[in-house]
């Protein structure tokens, strides 16, 4: 938690002595080193908004200069930490951020780029409750190990425990957070799976994150921060499972109306259910089906009705019920969970579905029936794996197969859906490490890199490279740090100065919740989130303030890139992202002379941002 240094009143007490400049705050840092297990505290005076603010401000200014090699080498920093809304009232205000140089992430100099993964659920505001505001691990635990976090004395910093966490080895992720959940009734939990432990060969290992509904129900329901690895760089370091036992959030008042606006208001509308449109990000399927951009066959779109069953109202339609749940105090509601119908009512619960792993784990592998993929989002979540990079790696592979007649790994083909569960489950044991490793090295391997669709070696969510020239400037994943997955398909632009601006002004700002610690779903505009900052801690700042301070981290990030070795040939699109889509609707557009106009324009224009801010 953020102190001020003028006025330590009791924590949770209302903000009624006017707002403070980020300079009157402190946060809580502690360093972790895994190898001899010794604790060490800091509670540090912000010198800046970056370091109030915390989540990716905070950590890429700390990590930014940095050298790092190899991501599992023990000495490599793994930071944990929370945005200043993270554990707050503020509706949406719980996610817990994992920074790192990433084993997925990388230049063509093999170095390793800095990223981040995000998650929400409950763990986040516990750690909140225990006034931890940031955590770097660093070293390696001789055993697997579980860290235990709870209240110190009165005044006192948190208590670290470390324990032996042996007995969660092979168990599927939910298995282990039960496990743990009866172990410490009042705690959440951030764990790793099976693929975790095998992180020298599953490059997109995940870290789950528990949520009340899970603990409540037994039910398979955690969040996820599944991009970039950092359930690998957990397992490099032993560190299996974190539990967390601190107090939920005191009360603020005057957060009504910015609660209300996230809550009801247009931002979060697309989330959520209305009574003329389901919401949710599966809503996408139907709208990236009808431009026939919906990645089908390794992203080559058919054209056709084929993957119909798995729009959300073909699947109600069948022998499943979905509920529209939430994670701790959200009224938004954006967890679209299947159940098996029994007797019209909700029995055995089935998959979480969002847009991105229902797409990239069915009709991008010539999968299409809606059961069979329910088990597949299932698994691979419980194995704790990345669907985003496993379903893109999975479609390569088949792909390759199927232009070369080759039996690469098995002869993995479209359809085939024994193999692909064969294979998921492989790929978690370490016992398929070329598909393990992800596209971009599987493509360098093979030698055709043509079709791998990915950037930086981070794969593409479910949206269109083709549609898509901001892909290769996003930091952490193409449709969670640059918000421009989706702008042809609404605003059909195909000028070079719109998507030069898109990318370097607009797509950014899509980070603003990866400072703060809200959920991206919450959609608010800087003046909302500013206001609600506000409220609910006393830091002075405007909606022009963090608008600019997302794109400085922006900025900061991307010169971290830079000063690693990432150059032109890092920020381009796979060469079939040049070529028109057969199946697709949406005039062709971005052609390898328009995306050089397009790469230049932009690399200009950071790379003087960067060198005036001192970044470069």
């Amino acid at each position: 938690m953020l102190y001020d240094l003028r006025e330590l009143g009791e924590k949770g007490s209302d903000v009624d002595n006017g707002l403070k400049p980020a300079t009157d705050f402190e946060f809580n840092r502690y360093h972790v080193d895994l190898a001899t297990l010794e604790v060490r505290h800091e509670r540090i005076r912000c010198t800046d908004l970056e370091d109030a603010l915390g989540g990716i401000a905070r950590a890429t200014k700390l990590l930014a200069n940095v050298d790092v090699i190899d991501p599992y080498d023990p000495a490599a920093p793994l930071v944990m930490n929370l945005g200043l809304l993270s554990g707050t009232r503020v509706m949406t205000g719980l996610r817990t951020f994992f920074h790192g140089y990433s084993p997925l992430n990388q230049a063509k100099n093999g170095r390793p780029g800095l990223m981040w993964s995000a998650g929400s659920g409950h763990f986040g505001t516990k750690l909140r409750g225990l006034d931890i505001d940031e955590v770097i691990f660093t070293g390696r635990a001789e055993r697997p190990t579980l860290l235990h976090l709870s209240a110190g004395g009165d005044g006192e910093p948190a208590w670290f425990e470390f324990l032996d966490a042996s007995d969660l080895q092979g168990r599927m992720v939910n298995d282990r957070i039960q496990d743990l959940h009866g172990r410490y009734p009042e705690a959440h939990f951030a764990v790793i799976g099976p693929a975790g432990e095998n992180y020298e060969n599953v490059r997109y290992a995940s870290i789950a994150l528990s949520t009340d509904n899970q603990l409540e129900t037994g039910d398979a329901k955690p969040r996820y921060c599944g991009r970039g690895g950092y359930g690998g760089l957990m397992g490099s370091k032993n560190l299996w499972a974190i539990a967390a036992e601190g107090p939920n959030p005191d009360r603020v008042r005057g957060l009504r109306d910015v609660n209300k606006e996230i809550n009801l208001g247009e931002g979060s509308a697309r989330y959520r259910d209305l009574p003329h449109d389901r919401g949710g990000t599966w809503r996408n399927v139907k709208m990236m089906q009808e431009v026939g951009s919906l990645p089908e066959y390794n992203f080559a779109p058919t054209g056709t009705d084929v993957s119909l069953p798995l729009v959300r109202s073909s699947v109600e339609a069948g022998p499943y019920v979905v509920l529209d749940e939430s994670c701790f105090l959200c009224g938004i509601k954006c967890h679209k969970n299947v159940y098996t119908e029994v007797n019209g009512e909700a029995g055995e619960f089935r998959a979480k579905v969002d847009y991105e792993p229902l797409i990239l784990v069915s009709s991008n592998l010539g999968i299409f029936d809606p059961d069979t993929t329910l088990d597949l989002i299932h698994l691979i979540d419980e194995l704790g794996m990345d669907s985003i990079s496993l379903g893109v790696t999975l479609g390569y592979a088949m792909d390759y197969n199927r232009r070369n007649g080759a039996d690469l790994l098995g002869g993995l083909s479209f359809s085939d859906t024994e193999a692909v569960t064969g294979a998921i489950r492989a790929v978690a044991a370490g016992e398929l490490p070329e598909l393990g490793q992800g596209s971009k090295r599987l493509s360098e391997q093979v030698g055709e890199t043509a079709y791998a669709m990915h950037c930086k070696g981070v794969e593409f969510p479910a949206y269109q490279p083709h549609t898509n020239p901001g892909f290769p400037w996003a930091l952490a994943g193409g449709h969670m740090s640059m918000k421009t997955f989706f702008l042809y398909v609404i605003e059909r632009e195909i000028d070079v100065d719109y998507w030069v601006d898109a990318i370097t002004n607009r797509g950014p700002l899509f980070l603003m919740d990866d400072i703060t610690g809200l959920c991206k779903f919450a959609a608010v505009t800087p003046d909302v989130e500013a206001e609600a900052l506000r409220i609910a801690t006393g830091l002075d700042i405007s909606g022009d303030q963090l608008a600019q301070l997302v794109l400085d981290t922006f900025l900061r990030g991307y010169a971290c890139e830079r000063r690693v070795g990432f150059d032109a040939d890092d920020y381009r699109l796979p060469a079939e992202a040049h070529e028109p889509m057969a199946g697709s609707e949406l005039p062709h557009f971005n052609t390898p002379e328009f995306f050089d106009q397009v790469q230049r324009g932009v690399m200009t224009i950071l790379d003087e941002r960067a060198t005036a801010a001192a970044y470069m």
